[in-house]
């Protein structure tokens, strides 16, 4: 066989496997939709009653653009490469930065931004009503205001009633301490509650709100709010080529919800300027410091200048150096600017070294190192700006602030490199400057000493104050710079929503309670079907067997105690019933005249059915008798017969077996009785008499029925089984357990009875998986086993 036809053959396995399957989930539908229909109803009606008790919750949504500018806290949200000679460096290192847009969207959606919104919109105070079913926030049309005097530390809430200008206060709770009292607080005016000391101020909706409502005010530590409102925050990219991160909040009240949007702008806004600001300021107190240091220097320069003109008042320094001015003016130029870088240098240098383990940013020195030093400074504060913001939302061990602190550790080394390399040419510079000034120096060696000492003096402090301006006019540049700091952010979009709530999904929860409403009932069936072990149809029987099927029988819902079809409606259907199984026994085995009736166990419908088989087999004008063989129970003679019977016949060599038939017991059927219960059933039955009898009933009669008892509990079934032509094996729906079918399938194919078939009994014509079904009750009662109470 090919994989082909493998493959096609397990598909047509597994479709004939699921057309039972669908055809009788089906079947169960039609039989219970009633149930269906009305755990339906009530699921519909409980999700109704849950989404109308859940909060509307209404979405608002801002865009934000996040400019790429020089000096701002994040600068490179573009995709492009950044082309600072310390990238290109960290590149060349295998070191590379990428976009920094998703930490701005945490910043943004952070716990310590939200404290300060929390904080400036006073939303650790929160105040509901009850609208309908579900709650309604009260923030822009509340019409009162409570204020917590010293902030109590655990969660606080009370319930606020307006009555007749006074607020009575009630059903308190502090953490887990409730406390049922009541407080009558006046407006105005600081009460003490079990949740703290509060006030009660009237605002402006306050006579349009309806007295006697039920106002629920709540209050949250700041901490605990800002971490409750971050929870209705995201931050999201608006697309993967743009620098716009759309923020949205959902909350229950659409004018809270915008003013949250408003407040994290302006938060984040100011936090953006802020960690500016850090550089700039750090500049300042560097640039403050030199200002005081070479200010000191040069007053003590132009004391010393003074005391010389006061004791030589004949020397004109100006006039005597003029000619020397004029020929070291370029020189002195030279040493002044390499002097100033060399200062600069070497406080960046201590600088760098005293702050080594702190996290802080370089000060930015205007003009430091020309091309290569200053970049590499700006790009080392950005990185740490951003790693102190970082860690402030995240921790320092997070993965993100170890890998910027790896960054930050290597760019240091290259300031570090850059620095020396710098200092040192400097320091060339500036000795080569120095020595071309001492050289022009030596030309005054003709100069009385008074006048040079006078000419040094006056040269120091032109040095002074040339470093002294120079430093004032940075000052006056960083000041400029902290005046017009700006934040590199816009609000693009201002914050817009749907009007309709976002949530609850009405038409989602009615959808599951729709589900849940068909599920329900379709389970229950599915585990009463797994662990209900009976028959339930044919379908069970030719799944476990391969006995023929002769009939089935309906259940009979009018049947009484007695049982006969021979006084029920010809057009009944269990009387067509007995019709088929007529034809279905003759189809069998035409020339059967001898039919055992057995079952499994009790309760199975075996007396039923041979009765009203030998009546629906004397209507054809034949003659037939049914023999009562189960004298254990003796079912039948009880309805029809008499006290003597087969055991009379069985025990006595004499007995006259006409004088023992009822004739015309069921219509034109005769009957012969069990008789007495023996002592020994099974060795009665055993008797050559039992043949001799069924020998002479044939020579008598057509068709001649033995009612036996059950299989399973006795040996009788299977020693009169060898009178038989056909036996008959009832089933009944219900009552047949399943298991036991494989077994009878073993004693079909061993042919323990003679011309075994099968009956079905008690099926439900009102369900669809079965076609037909008759009710019908009896049972046995016997001490060796099995029992009837009604058959």
């Amino acid at each position: 066989m090919t994989k082909r036809e493998t493959i096609v053959r397990r598909s047509a396995q597994e479709e004939v496997q699921l057309v039972p399957l669908i055809k009788k989930c089906f079947g169960a539908v039609r039989q219970f939709w009633y149930w269906f229909v009305l755990s339906a109803v009530l699921c519909l009606i409980i999700g109704y009653i849950v989404q109308q008790r859940k909060d509307r919750v209404f979405m608002r949504q801002a865009v934000i653009l996040i400019e790429d500018s020089e000096g701002s806290s994040t600068q490179t949200y573009t995709k492009r490469p950044r082309n600072s000679a310390t990238s290109a460096m960290m590149g060349l290192g295998g070191i590379t930065i990428g976009d920094n847009l998703k930490n701005e969207m945490f910043i943004l959606s952070s716990v310590r931004l939200m404290t300060r919104v929390v904080d400036s919109l006073n939303l650790n105070v929160n105040y509901t009503t009850g609208s309908g079913l579900h709650n309604i926030a009260l923030y822009d049309g509340r019409p009162l205001t409570v204020d917590f005097k010293g902030k109590p530390a655990k969660p606080a809430s009370m319930e606020v009633v307006i009555k007749g200008g006074m607020a009575e206060l009630s059903h308190f709770r502090m953490g887990t301490i409730e406390d049922n009292s009541t407080v009558q607080a006046p407006f105005g005016q600081y009460v003490r509650t079990p949740v703290g000391t509060v006030r009660l101020k009237k605002e402006a909706a306050f006579a349009d709100f309806e007295e006697g409502k039920t106002i629920n005010v709540s209050y949250l530590p700041t901490p605990l709010a800002a971490q409750a409102y971050c929870a209705k925050v995201a931050a999201s990219e608006y697309d993967k080529e743009s620098s716009l991160i759309v923020l949205s909040v959902s909350d229950i009240n659409t004018k809270r919800a915008e003013d949250l949007l408003y407040g994290i702008f302006e938060a984040y806004k100011q936090d953006i300027v802020d960690n500016k600001n850090i550089v700039a300021q750090s500049t300042a107190d560097f640039i403050d410091e030199r200002i005081r240091l070479i200010g000191s220097e040069l007053g003590e320069v132009e004391n010393e200048l003074t005391a010389i003109k006061s004791r030589n008042k004949v020397i004109d320094v100006k006039a005597s150096a003029s000619n020397y001015a004029a020929q070291t003016a370029e020189a002195r130029r030279n040493t002044l600017e390499m002097s100033t870088q060399l200062s600069m240098a070497e406080y960046i240098a201590d600088w760098l070294a005293q702050n080594s383990e702190k996290h802080e940013p370089i000060p930015a020195v205007p003009g430091l190192g020309g091309s290569t030093l200053a970049p590499q400074i700006q790009e080392y504060n950005r990185l740490m700006l951003e790693r102190n913001r970082t860690a402030e939302n995240a921790s320092e061990k997070s993965d993100v602030v170890r890998d910027l602190d790896r960054h930050l550790l290597s760019i240091r080394g290259a300031i570090l490199a850059s620095l020396r390399s710098y200092k040192h040419t400097v320091e060339m510079q500036y000795r080569d400057a120095l020595a071309n000034e001492r050289t022009l120096d030596g030309e005054l060696s003709n100069l009385p000493a008074q006048e040079q000492i006078a000419l040094d003096v006056a040269r120091q402090k032109e040095l002074k104050e040339a470093l002294y301006t120079y430093l004032l006019n940075k000052r006056e540049e960083v000041a400029l710079q902290l005046a017009i700091s700006k934040a590199n952010v816009r609000m693009v979009e201002e914050p817009l929503g749907p009007t309709a709530p976002t949530a609850p999904r009405t038409n989602i929860i009615m959808l599951i309670a729709l589900a849940i409403g068909l599920i329900i009932p379709a389970l229950v069936l599915w585990l009463i079907d797994l662990f209900d072990n009976k028959m339930t149809n044919r379908t069970d029987l030719e799944e476990y067997t391969t006995i023929p099927v002769a009939g089935s029988l309906p259940r009979w819902e009018a049947a009484g105690d007695k049982a006969l079809i021979s006084e029920a409606n010809p057009t009944d259907p269990v009387v067509e019933a007995f019709r088929l199984l007529r034809h279905g026994l003759q189809f069998l085995n035409r020339d059967a005249r001898t039919y055992v009736i057995t079952s499994s166990t009790p309760s199975q419908g075996k007396s039923f059915t041979a009765r009203n088989l030998a009546y629906i087999l004397a209507t054809t004008g034949k003659s037939v008798v049914l023999v009562d063989a189960d004298i254990r129970k003796r079912t039948s003679s009880h309805l029809l017969g008499q006290s003597k019977g087969l055991t009379s016949y069985l025990g006595s060599q004499d007995a006259d077996v006409e004088k023992l038939i009822v004739k015309k017991a069921i219509g034109d059927c005769d009957f012969l009785p069990a008789g007495i219960m023996p002592p020994n059933p099974a060795e009665l039955l055993l008797s050559t008499r039992l043949d001799d009898l069924n020998a002479d009933l044939l020579k008598r009669y057509d068709y001649v029925i033995y009612d036996t008892t059950p299989c399973l509990g006795v040996a009788d079934a299977g020693i009169v089984d060898r009178l038989a032509d056909v036996t008959l094996f009832v089933l009944r729906v219900g009552v047949q357990r399943r298991d036991f079918l494989p077994h009878l399938e073993k004693m079909y194919k061993a042919e323990q009875f003679r011309g075994l078939c099968a009956v079905i009994n008690d099926c439900d014509m009102h369900k669809r998986t079965y076609g037909y079904g008759y009710g019908y009750g009896y049972g046995y009662g016997y001490g060796y086993g099995y029992g009837d109470k009604k058959k």
